[in-house]
Order: structure tokens, then sequence, then C-alpha cells
């Protein structure tokens, strides 16, 4: 079993912290994230337990001799700190959230996000200071070389955290589990049931998810080529 990290030794110091720009993503990175927050919403809060489920809300770290690190997960649950406004979570005063998913974007996915041997990578930190899962899932199943890239506190550290027969990564920490569907994370509750997207619930049928979803993965093309193209000018005027 890893022991939490009180503060992060020198061997982080050269982490950045999330900012506006690496937190902004697609409306198919914004879109997954919002529905895997309602999701779990429902499978906790709104069943009545205490779980704080934070969509990129700061998560404030200590680190030995310099400013705490601050990184801003797209999801992260923890287990007893009840549902309500919060701004952060303090890892020293509140303890770690036990599972942190990422939603992957071009920017941050393979520099950061799925890292493991990079001082500025998020998984040597997020096993650090215990949390005991951590879920990266790319919607648009193109910057990733698989839909679910996770790992799970083990002998040492983080070890490779397995779909189980039905192909979902199920969380021994909330009971719930998850699988990619299309553009969305599907989470499935305590029994073992699909929690409902919005636009579900909102009574589409499946040839209007699938445009939907078409439309999505169009729209995510145009604007990562848009920025693409808006960093070759900013280099154009700089040279």
């Amino acid at each position: 079993m890893v022991t939490r990290t009180v503060a992060l030794g020198p061997e982080f110091d050269t982490l950045p912290n999330d900012t506006e720009e690496t937190l902004m993503g697609t409306s198919l990175h914004q879109a997954a994230i919002v529905t895997l927050y309602t999701s779990l919403e429902q499978c906790g809060p709104d069943r009545g337990l205490p779980w704080f489920v934070g969509n990129q809300i700061k998560l404030i770290i200590p680190r030995q001799g310099r400013r705490s690190y601050q990184p801003s997960p797209d999801i992260l649950v923890h287990p007893t700190l009840t549902s309500g406004t919060r701004e952060s979570l303090h890892v020293a005063a509140d303890g770690p959230p036990v599972l942190i998913i990422e939603v992957a974007s071009p920017s941050t996915a393979v520099e950061r996000d799925i890292n493991l041997t990079s001082p500025t990578g998020k998984p040597g930190v997020y096993a650090a200071i215990g949390v005991r899962e951590y879920l990266v899932f790319d919607p648009s199943d193109d910057i990733l070389e698989t839909p679910v890239w996770a790992r799970r506190t083990g002998p040492g550290g983080y070890v490779p955290w397995e779909p189980d027969g039905h192909g979902r990564w199920f969380s021994a920490t909330l009971g719930v589990a998850f699988e990619p569907q299309g553009t969305l994370l599907r989470v499935y509750d305590q029994e073992g049931n699909p929690v409902r997207f919005t636009k579900e619930l909102a009574g589409l049928t499946i040839e209007q998810e699938q445009r939907i979803s078409e439309q999505q993965r169009r729209l995510a093309a145009q604007e990562q080529r848009l920025a693409e193209l808006e960093e070759e000018l900013r280099k154009l005027r700089s040279g």
C-alpha cells in the first residue's frame, strides 16, 4: 500500500499548474466532462452518499519549500466531503480524492496526463498523494492508443487498471463502473445499471444521438485545426 505524501518532494518541483489554456477543450471534451459529472452526482450525492464530485476544481497539494502544486482535474471524487459548493480541495486538510478522471486533449494527454516517467506527468503526483484510482478517457479515440488509459494503487505505486469481462472499468473505491460508448464515458451505478445520459433523458432516438455524436466529432476536428492555424500564425508573427 502506498502511503499518502504530506508534501511533495523536490522531484515534483517542475510540475506546472493547470491554466485556462490547458483546461479549455473542445466541445467534445467539455461534453464528456459534464456527462461524467452529472452521472457521478446521480450515483453519490443524489443517493444521499457523502461524496463530493468536483468538475475542474482546484486541487491544492503542498510542496516542500515551494508554493503548492495546483492542478484542476476534469473530474475528482472525494467519498466523505459531502456535496456542496467548493472552489478548491486542500489535500493536507481534506485528504486526497479516491478517483480522478481526465478527459484527454491533444495539448496535455501524452505529455502530462498519461506520462509515467516525466516529473511533469500527473500519474506520479496523484499516486504520491494517495489517489487510489486514476483514469484518462479519450472521447475522440485518436489521441491515445486506447479509449481508456487507467491506473490504480498497487504494490509500490500505480499498476494497470484493467477492464472486467464486460469491458468496464470497475471502481473498487466507489462501487461504480465506467465504459466508453462513443464520445462519452458511460457510468454504471452500484447495482450495475447504466446511468442515463442527459440526451437520453431528453428522449432522443438512437439515430439522433448518432447524428449529434458525428456533429460533435466534426466540430472537434474543426476546432483543433483552428487552434493549429492560430498557433502557426502566432509563430509567424513572433518570428
